[in-house]
């Protein structure tokens, strides 16, 4: 032991030690031989005794002091712990969970927004925000309570009508057609669990609903219907909590979408939804049904990929074709006056890289870049930027929906569709919409068992000479023109929907749809956009 390590401990230790002296006082007191000797001892004894203590609580409370100096600063005190905003975990949480509550999971969301607004070692803002929205909900409730209806429809559509793309036109399409029709439809907006569900509905389906012909389902509903149409699987992932009560006498699932969003060689990639959980949430609900793909691309990957998963199902052997009345969208029979300017190609769609091709030399090939060649499109000018950088000069981009897709399509001379080769485009509302208006339509091969004779079907590098083929031939021209509407008539028309109708035991005159569209209804519909996915 080094002196300085025996010279600390003697600091420390040496005020107990005098301390122990103090008992001999008294006893030397009591044999001192004088009495004013032992009183002399009893009064040094205190003093030092009362020194000890000064000069022990003096080296205690500067020891005390040195510590405070050196020892880091306290805590922050729980008000400042919670400073700055919420975090966007907790953000992108509420938004979650109050947007299931107010769009039919209510079962669902109380237990966790409760949960949360208990827990003491939350933060307490946001346990203020959620009570907050708790609060709101319950007043919300009691004061929007439906009236408890009984009612008959003969179709109704249930579906996520909150989508601004293909589900939600084709949605529109077939109301217009059972309304038109003279048929009583009713529409119940089923959002999907894990998607946006605090979008409202597309204000173009929120504007169908009169009450009388179109009727919005609310939970305190009672309804019957003769045949009840699911249009979209991935709402049948998780059933809403707040539920009519719904009685159909025959149901369908119409899919739309496929349950891997790509295939290829090793098969699906990117799970969409799942067969087994769909079939048997449809099943608790509406009981024995039946499924439809959307077109003979989707029934195809069902038979090759998902056969075994299916083996239970019911799966109908025809497609449920999507819907267009083409009084609606047909710009007549005028051909476009090539020679006076550049050729108009062009295409519409949302803005997603799958929507176009993925490799920029094909991109470049099915739309070239001519002096004599305009690319116009509406939607998609993020994507193509991603893929072959800035806009050629001879394209003339608009934004998604900027303008009803008829009024688009009318500005086309030929319409140029080319899509990610491993990407199924489950329907192709796009070409249907360009065919309807009468604007011949060059598509991939794959799009051949949907619309048979109504398309030109080529390779990228093989659209230059077609589009001037259609260019320099008007009959050629007028020929695929006429093939279009053929295959419109025959497989996508109000008539070819109301025959799959009869099927189930809804029958309507489908000779009202022969007869032109009245005035108003012309004038009116542009203002509604109706755009494809």
């Amino acid at each position: 032991m080094n002196p300085r390590s025996i010279a600390r401990r003697l600091r420390k230790r040496w005020p107990w030690a005098l301390l122990a002296l103090l008992p001999a006082l008294p006893l030397a007191a009591v044999f001192a031989p004088e009495p004013g000797r032992a009183y002399a001892a009893l009064l040094f004894g205190a003093v030092v005794f009362a020194l000890v203590l000064a000069v022990s609580g003096l080296r205690t409370a500067a020891d005390r002091a040195r510590d405070l100096a050196l020892r880091p600063a306290p805590a922050a005190p729980a008000a400042q712990k919670y400073s700055g905003p919420i975090s966007n975990r907790k953000q992108q949480a509420y938004v979650r969970w109050t947007g299931r509550l107010h769009n039919g999971w209510s079962d669902a969301a109380l237990p966790v927004l409760y949960q949360t607004a208990r827990t003491k070692g939350e933060d307490p803002r946001y346990r203020l925000k959620v009570l907050r929205a708790l609060c709101e909900w319950h007043a919300q409730d009691r004061r929007d309570r439906h009236e408890p209806r009984d009612l008959d429809f003969d179709v109704v559509i249930v579906s996520n009508m909150n989508l601004p793309g293909g589900t939600t036109s084709s949605n529109e399409a077939e109301i217009l057609a059972f309304r038109e029709a003279g048929l009583r439809v009713g529409l119940l907006h089923h959002p999907v669990w894990n998607w946006n569900i605090i979008r409202p509905i597309n204000p173009k389906l929120d504007a169908l609903v009169d009450g009388e012909r179109v009727v919005r389902l609310t939970s305190a509903d009672t309804a019957r219907c003769r045949l009840m149409i699911v249009r979209l699987p991935n709402t049948m992932i998780r059933l809403m909590d707040d539920l009519p009560d719904l009685h159909a006498d025959r149901a369908i699932l119409v899919i739309n979408q496929t349950p891997h969003e790509e295939y290829g060689v090793a098969g699906g990639y990117g799970r969409s939804w799942s067969i087994a959980d769909v079939h048997r949430n449809l099943t608790a609900w509406v009981g024995d049904h039946t499924w439809y793909g959307i077109s003979p691309v989707v029934q195809g990957i069902l038979e090759r990929h998902h056969a075994e998963e299916l083996a239970e199902v019911d799966v109908a052997a025809e497609p449920w074709y999507n819907t267009i009345d083409m009084r609606l969208w047909d710009r007549g029979d005028e051909l476009p006056a090539f020679g006076d300017r550049p050729i108009r190609i062009g295409r519409h769609s949302r803005d997603h890289i799958t929507k176009w091709p993925n490799a920029a030399e094909q991109m470049r090939a099915a739309y070239p870049l001519r002096d004599d060649i305009e690319v116009h499109v509406m939607g998609g000018h993020g994507s193509v930027q991603r893929i072959i950088g800035t806009l050629p000069e001879n394209w003339v981009s608009h934004p998604f929906g900027s303008m009803h897709a008829s009024e688009f399509l009318r500005g086309l001379d030929v319409y140029v569709y080319f899509t990610d080769e491993s990407y199924v485009e489950a329907f192709g509302r796009s070409p249907l919409e360009a065919m309807a208006a009468g604007v011949p339509c060059l598509l991939p091969e794959r799009f051949r068992p949907l619309f048979g004779d109504g398309a030109v079907y080529c390779r990228p590098d093989e659209v230059e000479a077609e589009v001037r083929r259609l260019a320099a031939d008007p009959g050629y021209y007028r020929s695929r023109v006429e093939a279009g509407r053929r295959t419109v008539r025959e497989r996508f028309s109000p008539q070819a929907l109301l025959r799959r109708l009869a099927g189930y035991g809804v029958h309507a005159d489908p000779a009202v749809f022969d007869a032109p569209l009245a005035p108003a209804a012309t004038t009116d519909e542009p203002a509604t956009p109706r755009t494809a996915a």
